[in-house]
């Protein structure tokens, strides 16, 4: 194992890296900051179980739009991923009041939603979101597409 350092949103991070063969990394705990945006209680335990799997150990924890605002004011994030259907704010909501602040504007945000109506997609894409997943989640997919929206991986 080595510690690498890798750029991300501005900032470096440290990374554990651990070879398993000649010219191949396998990366784990990645040390960024991870915000989960949910309403369901379950949804958002496994959520944060996977992530904790996958090796990302810093994850907070929000039940909804208006509590993830709370938590962006009280600490910087590398990565939001939020449901789109929830109370009080919806996932899409929160992602047009973060694209209003300079400061939290360029935060990677993943939406994940069952919405898999051509119309909803469009009025994501419209709104700005670049990057989502489709209910049910799988740990691979969210792994893979974590790399490509934080690293840059494809």
């Amino acid at each position: 194992m080595c510690l690498s350092k890798i750029g991300v949103c501005g900032r470096v991070i440290d990374v554990n890296v651990y070879p398993i063969k000649k010219d191949f990394f396998y990366f784990m705990n990645f040390d960024i900051n991870i915000l989960i945006v949910e309403d369901l209680l379950t949804t958002r335990l496994f959520l944060r179980r996977t992530l904790k799997k996958l090796g990302y150990l810093n994850v907070v924890l929000a039940e909804d739009g208006q509590a993830a605002l709370e938590e962006v004011k009280r600490k910087p994030f590398d990565l939001i991923i939020s449901d789109w259907h929830m109370p009080n704010m919806d996932g899409l909501d929160l992602f047009k009041e973060l694209t209003k602040d300079r400061k939290l504007r360029d935060i990677p945000f993943l939406l994940i939603t069952s919405e898999k109506e051509r119309e909803k997609v469009v009025e994501a894409v419209a709104a700005g979101i670049k990057e989502y997943i489709v209910k049910p989640v799988k740990p691979e997919s969210l792994g893979n597409k974590i790399k490509e929206v934080v690293f840059g991986a494809t």
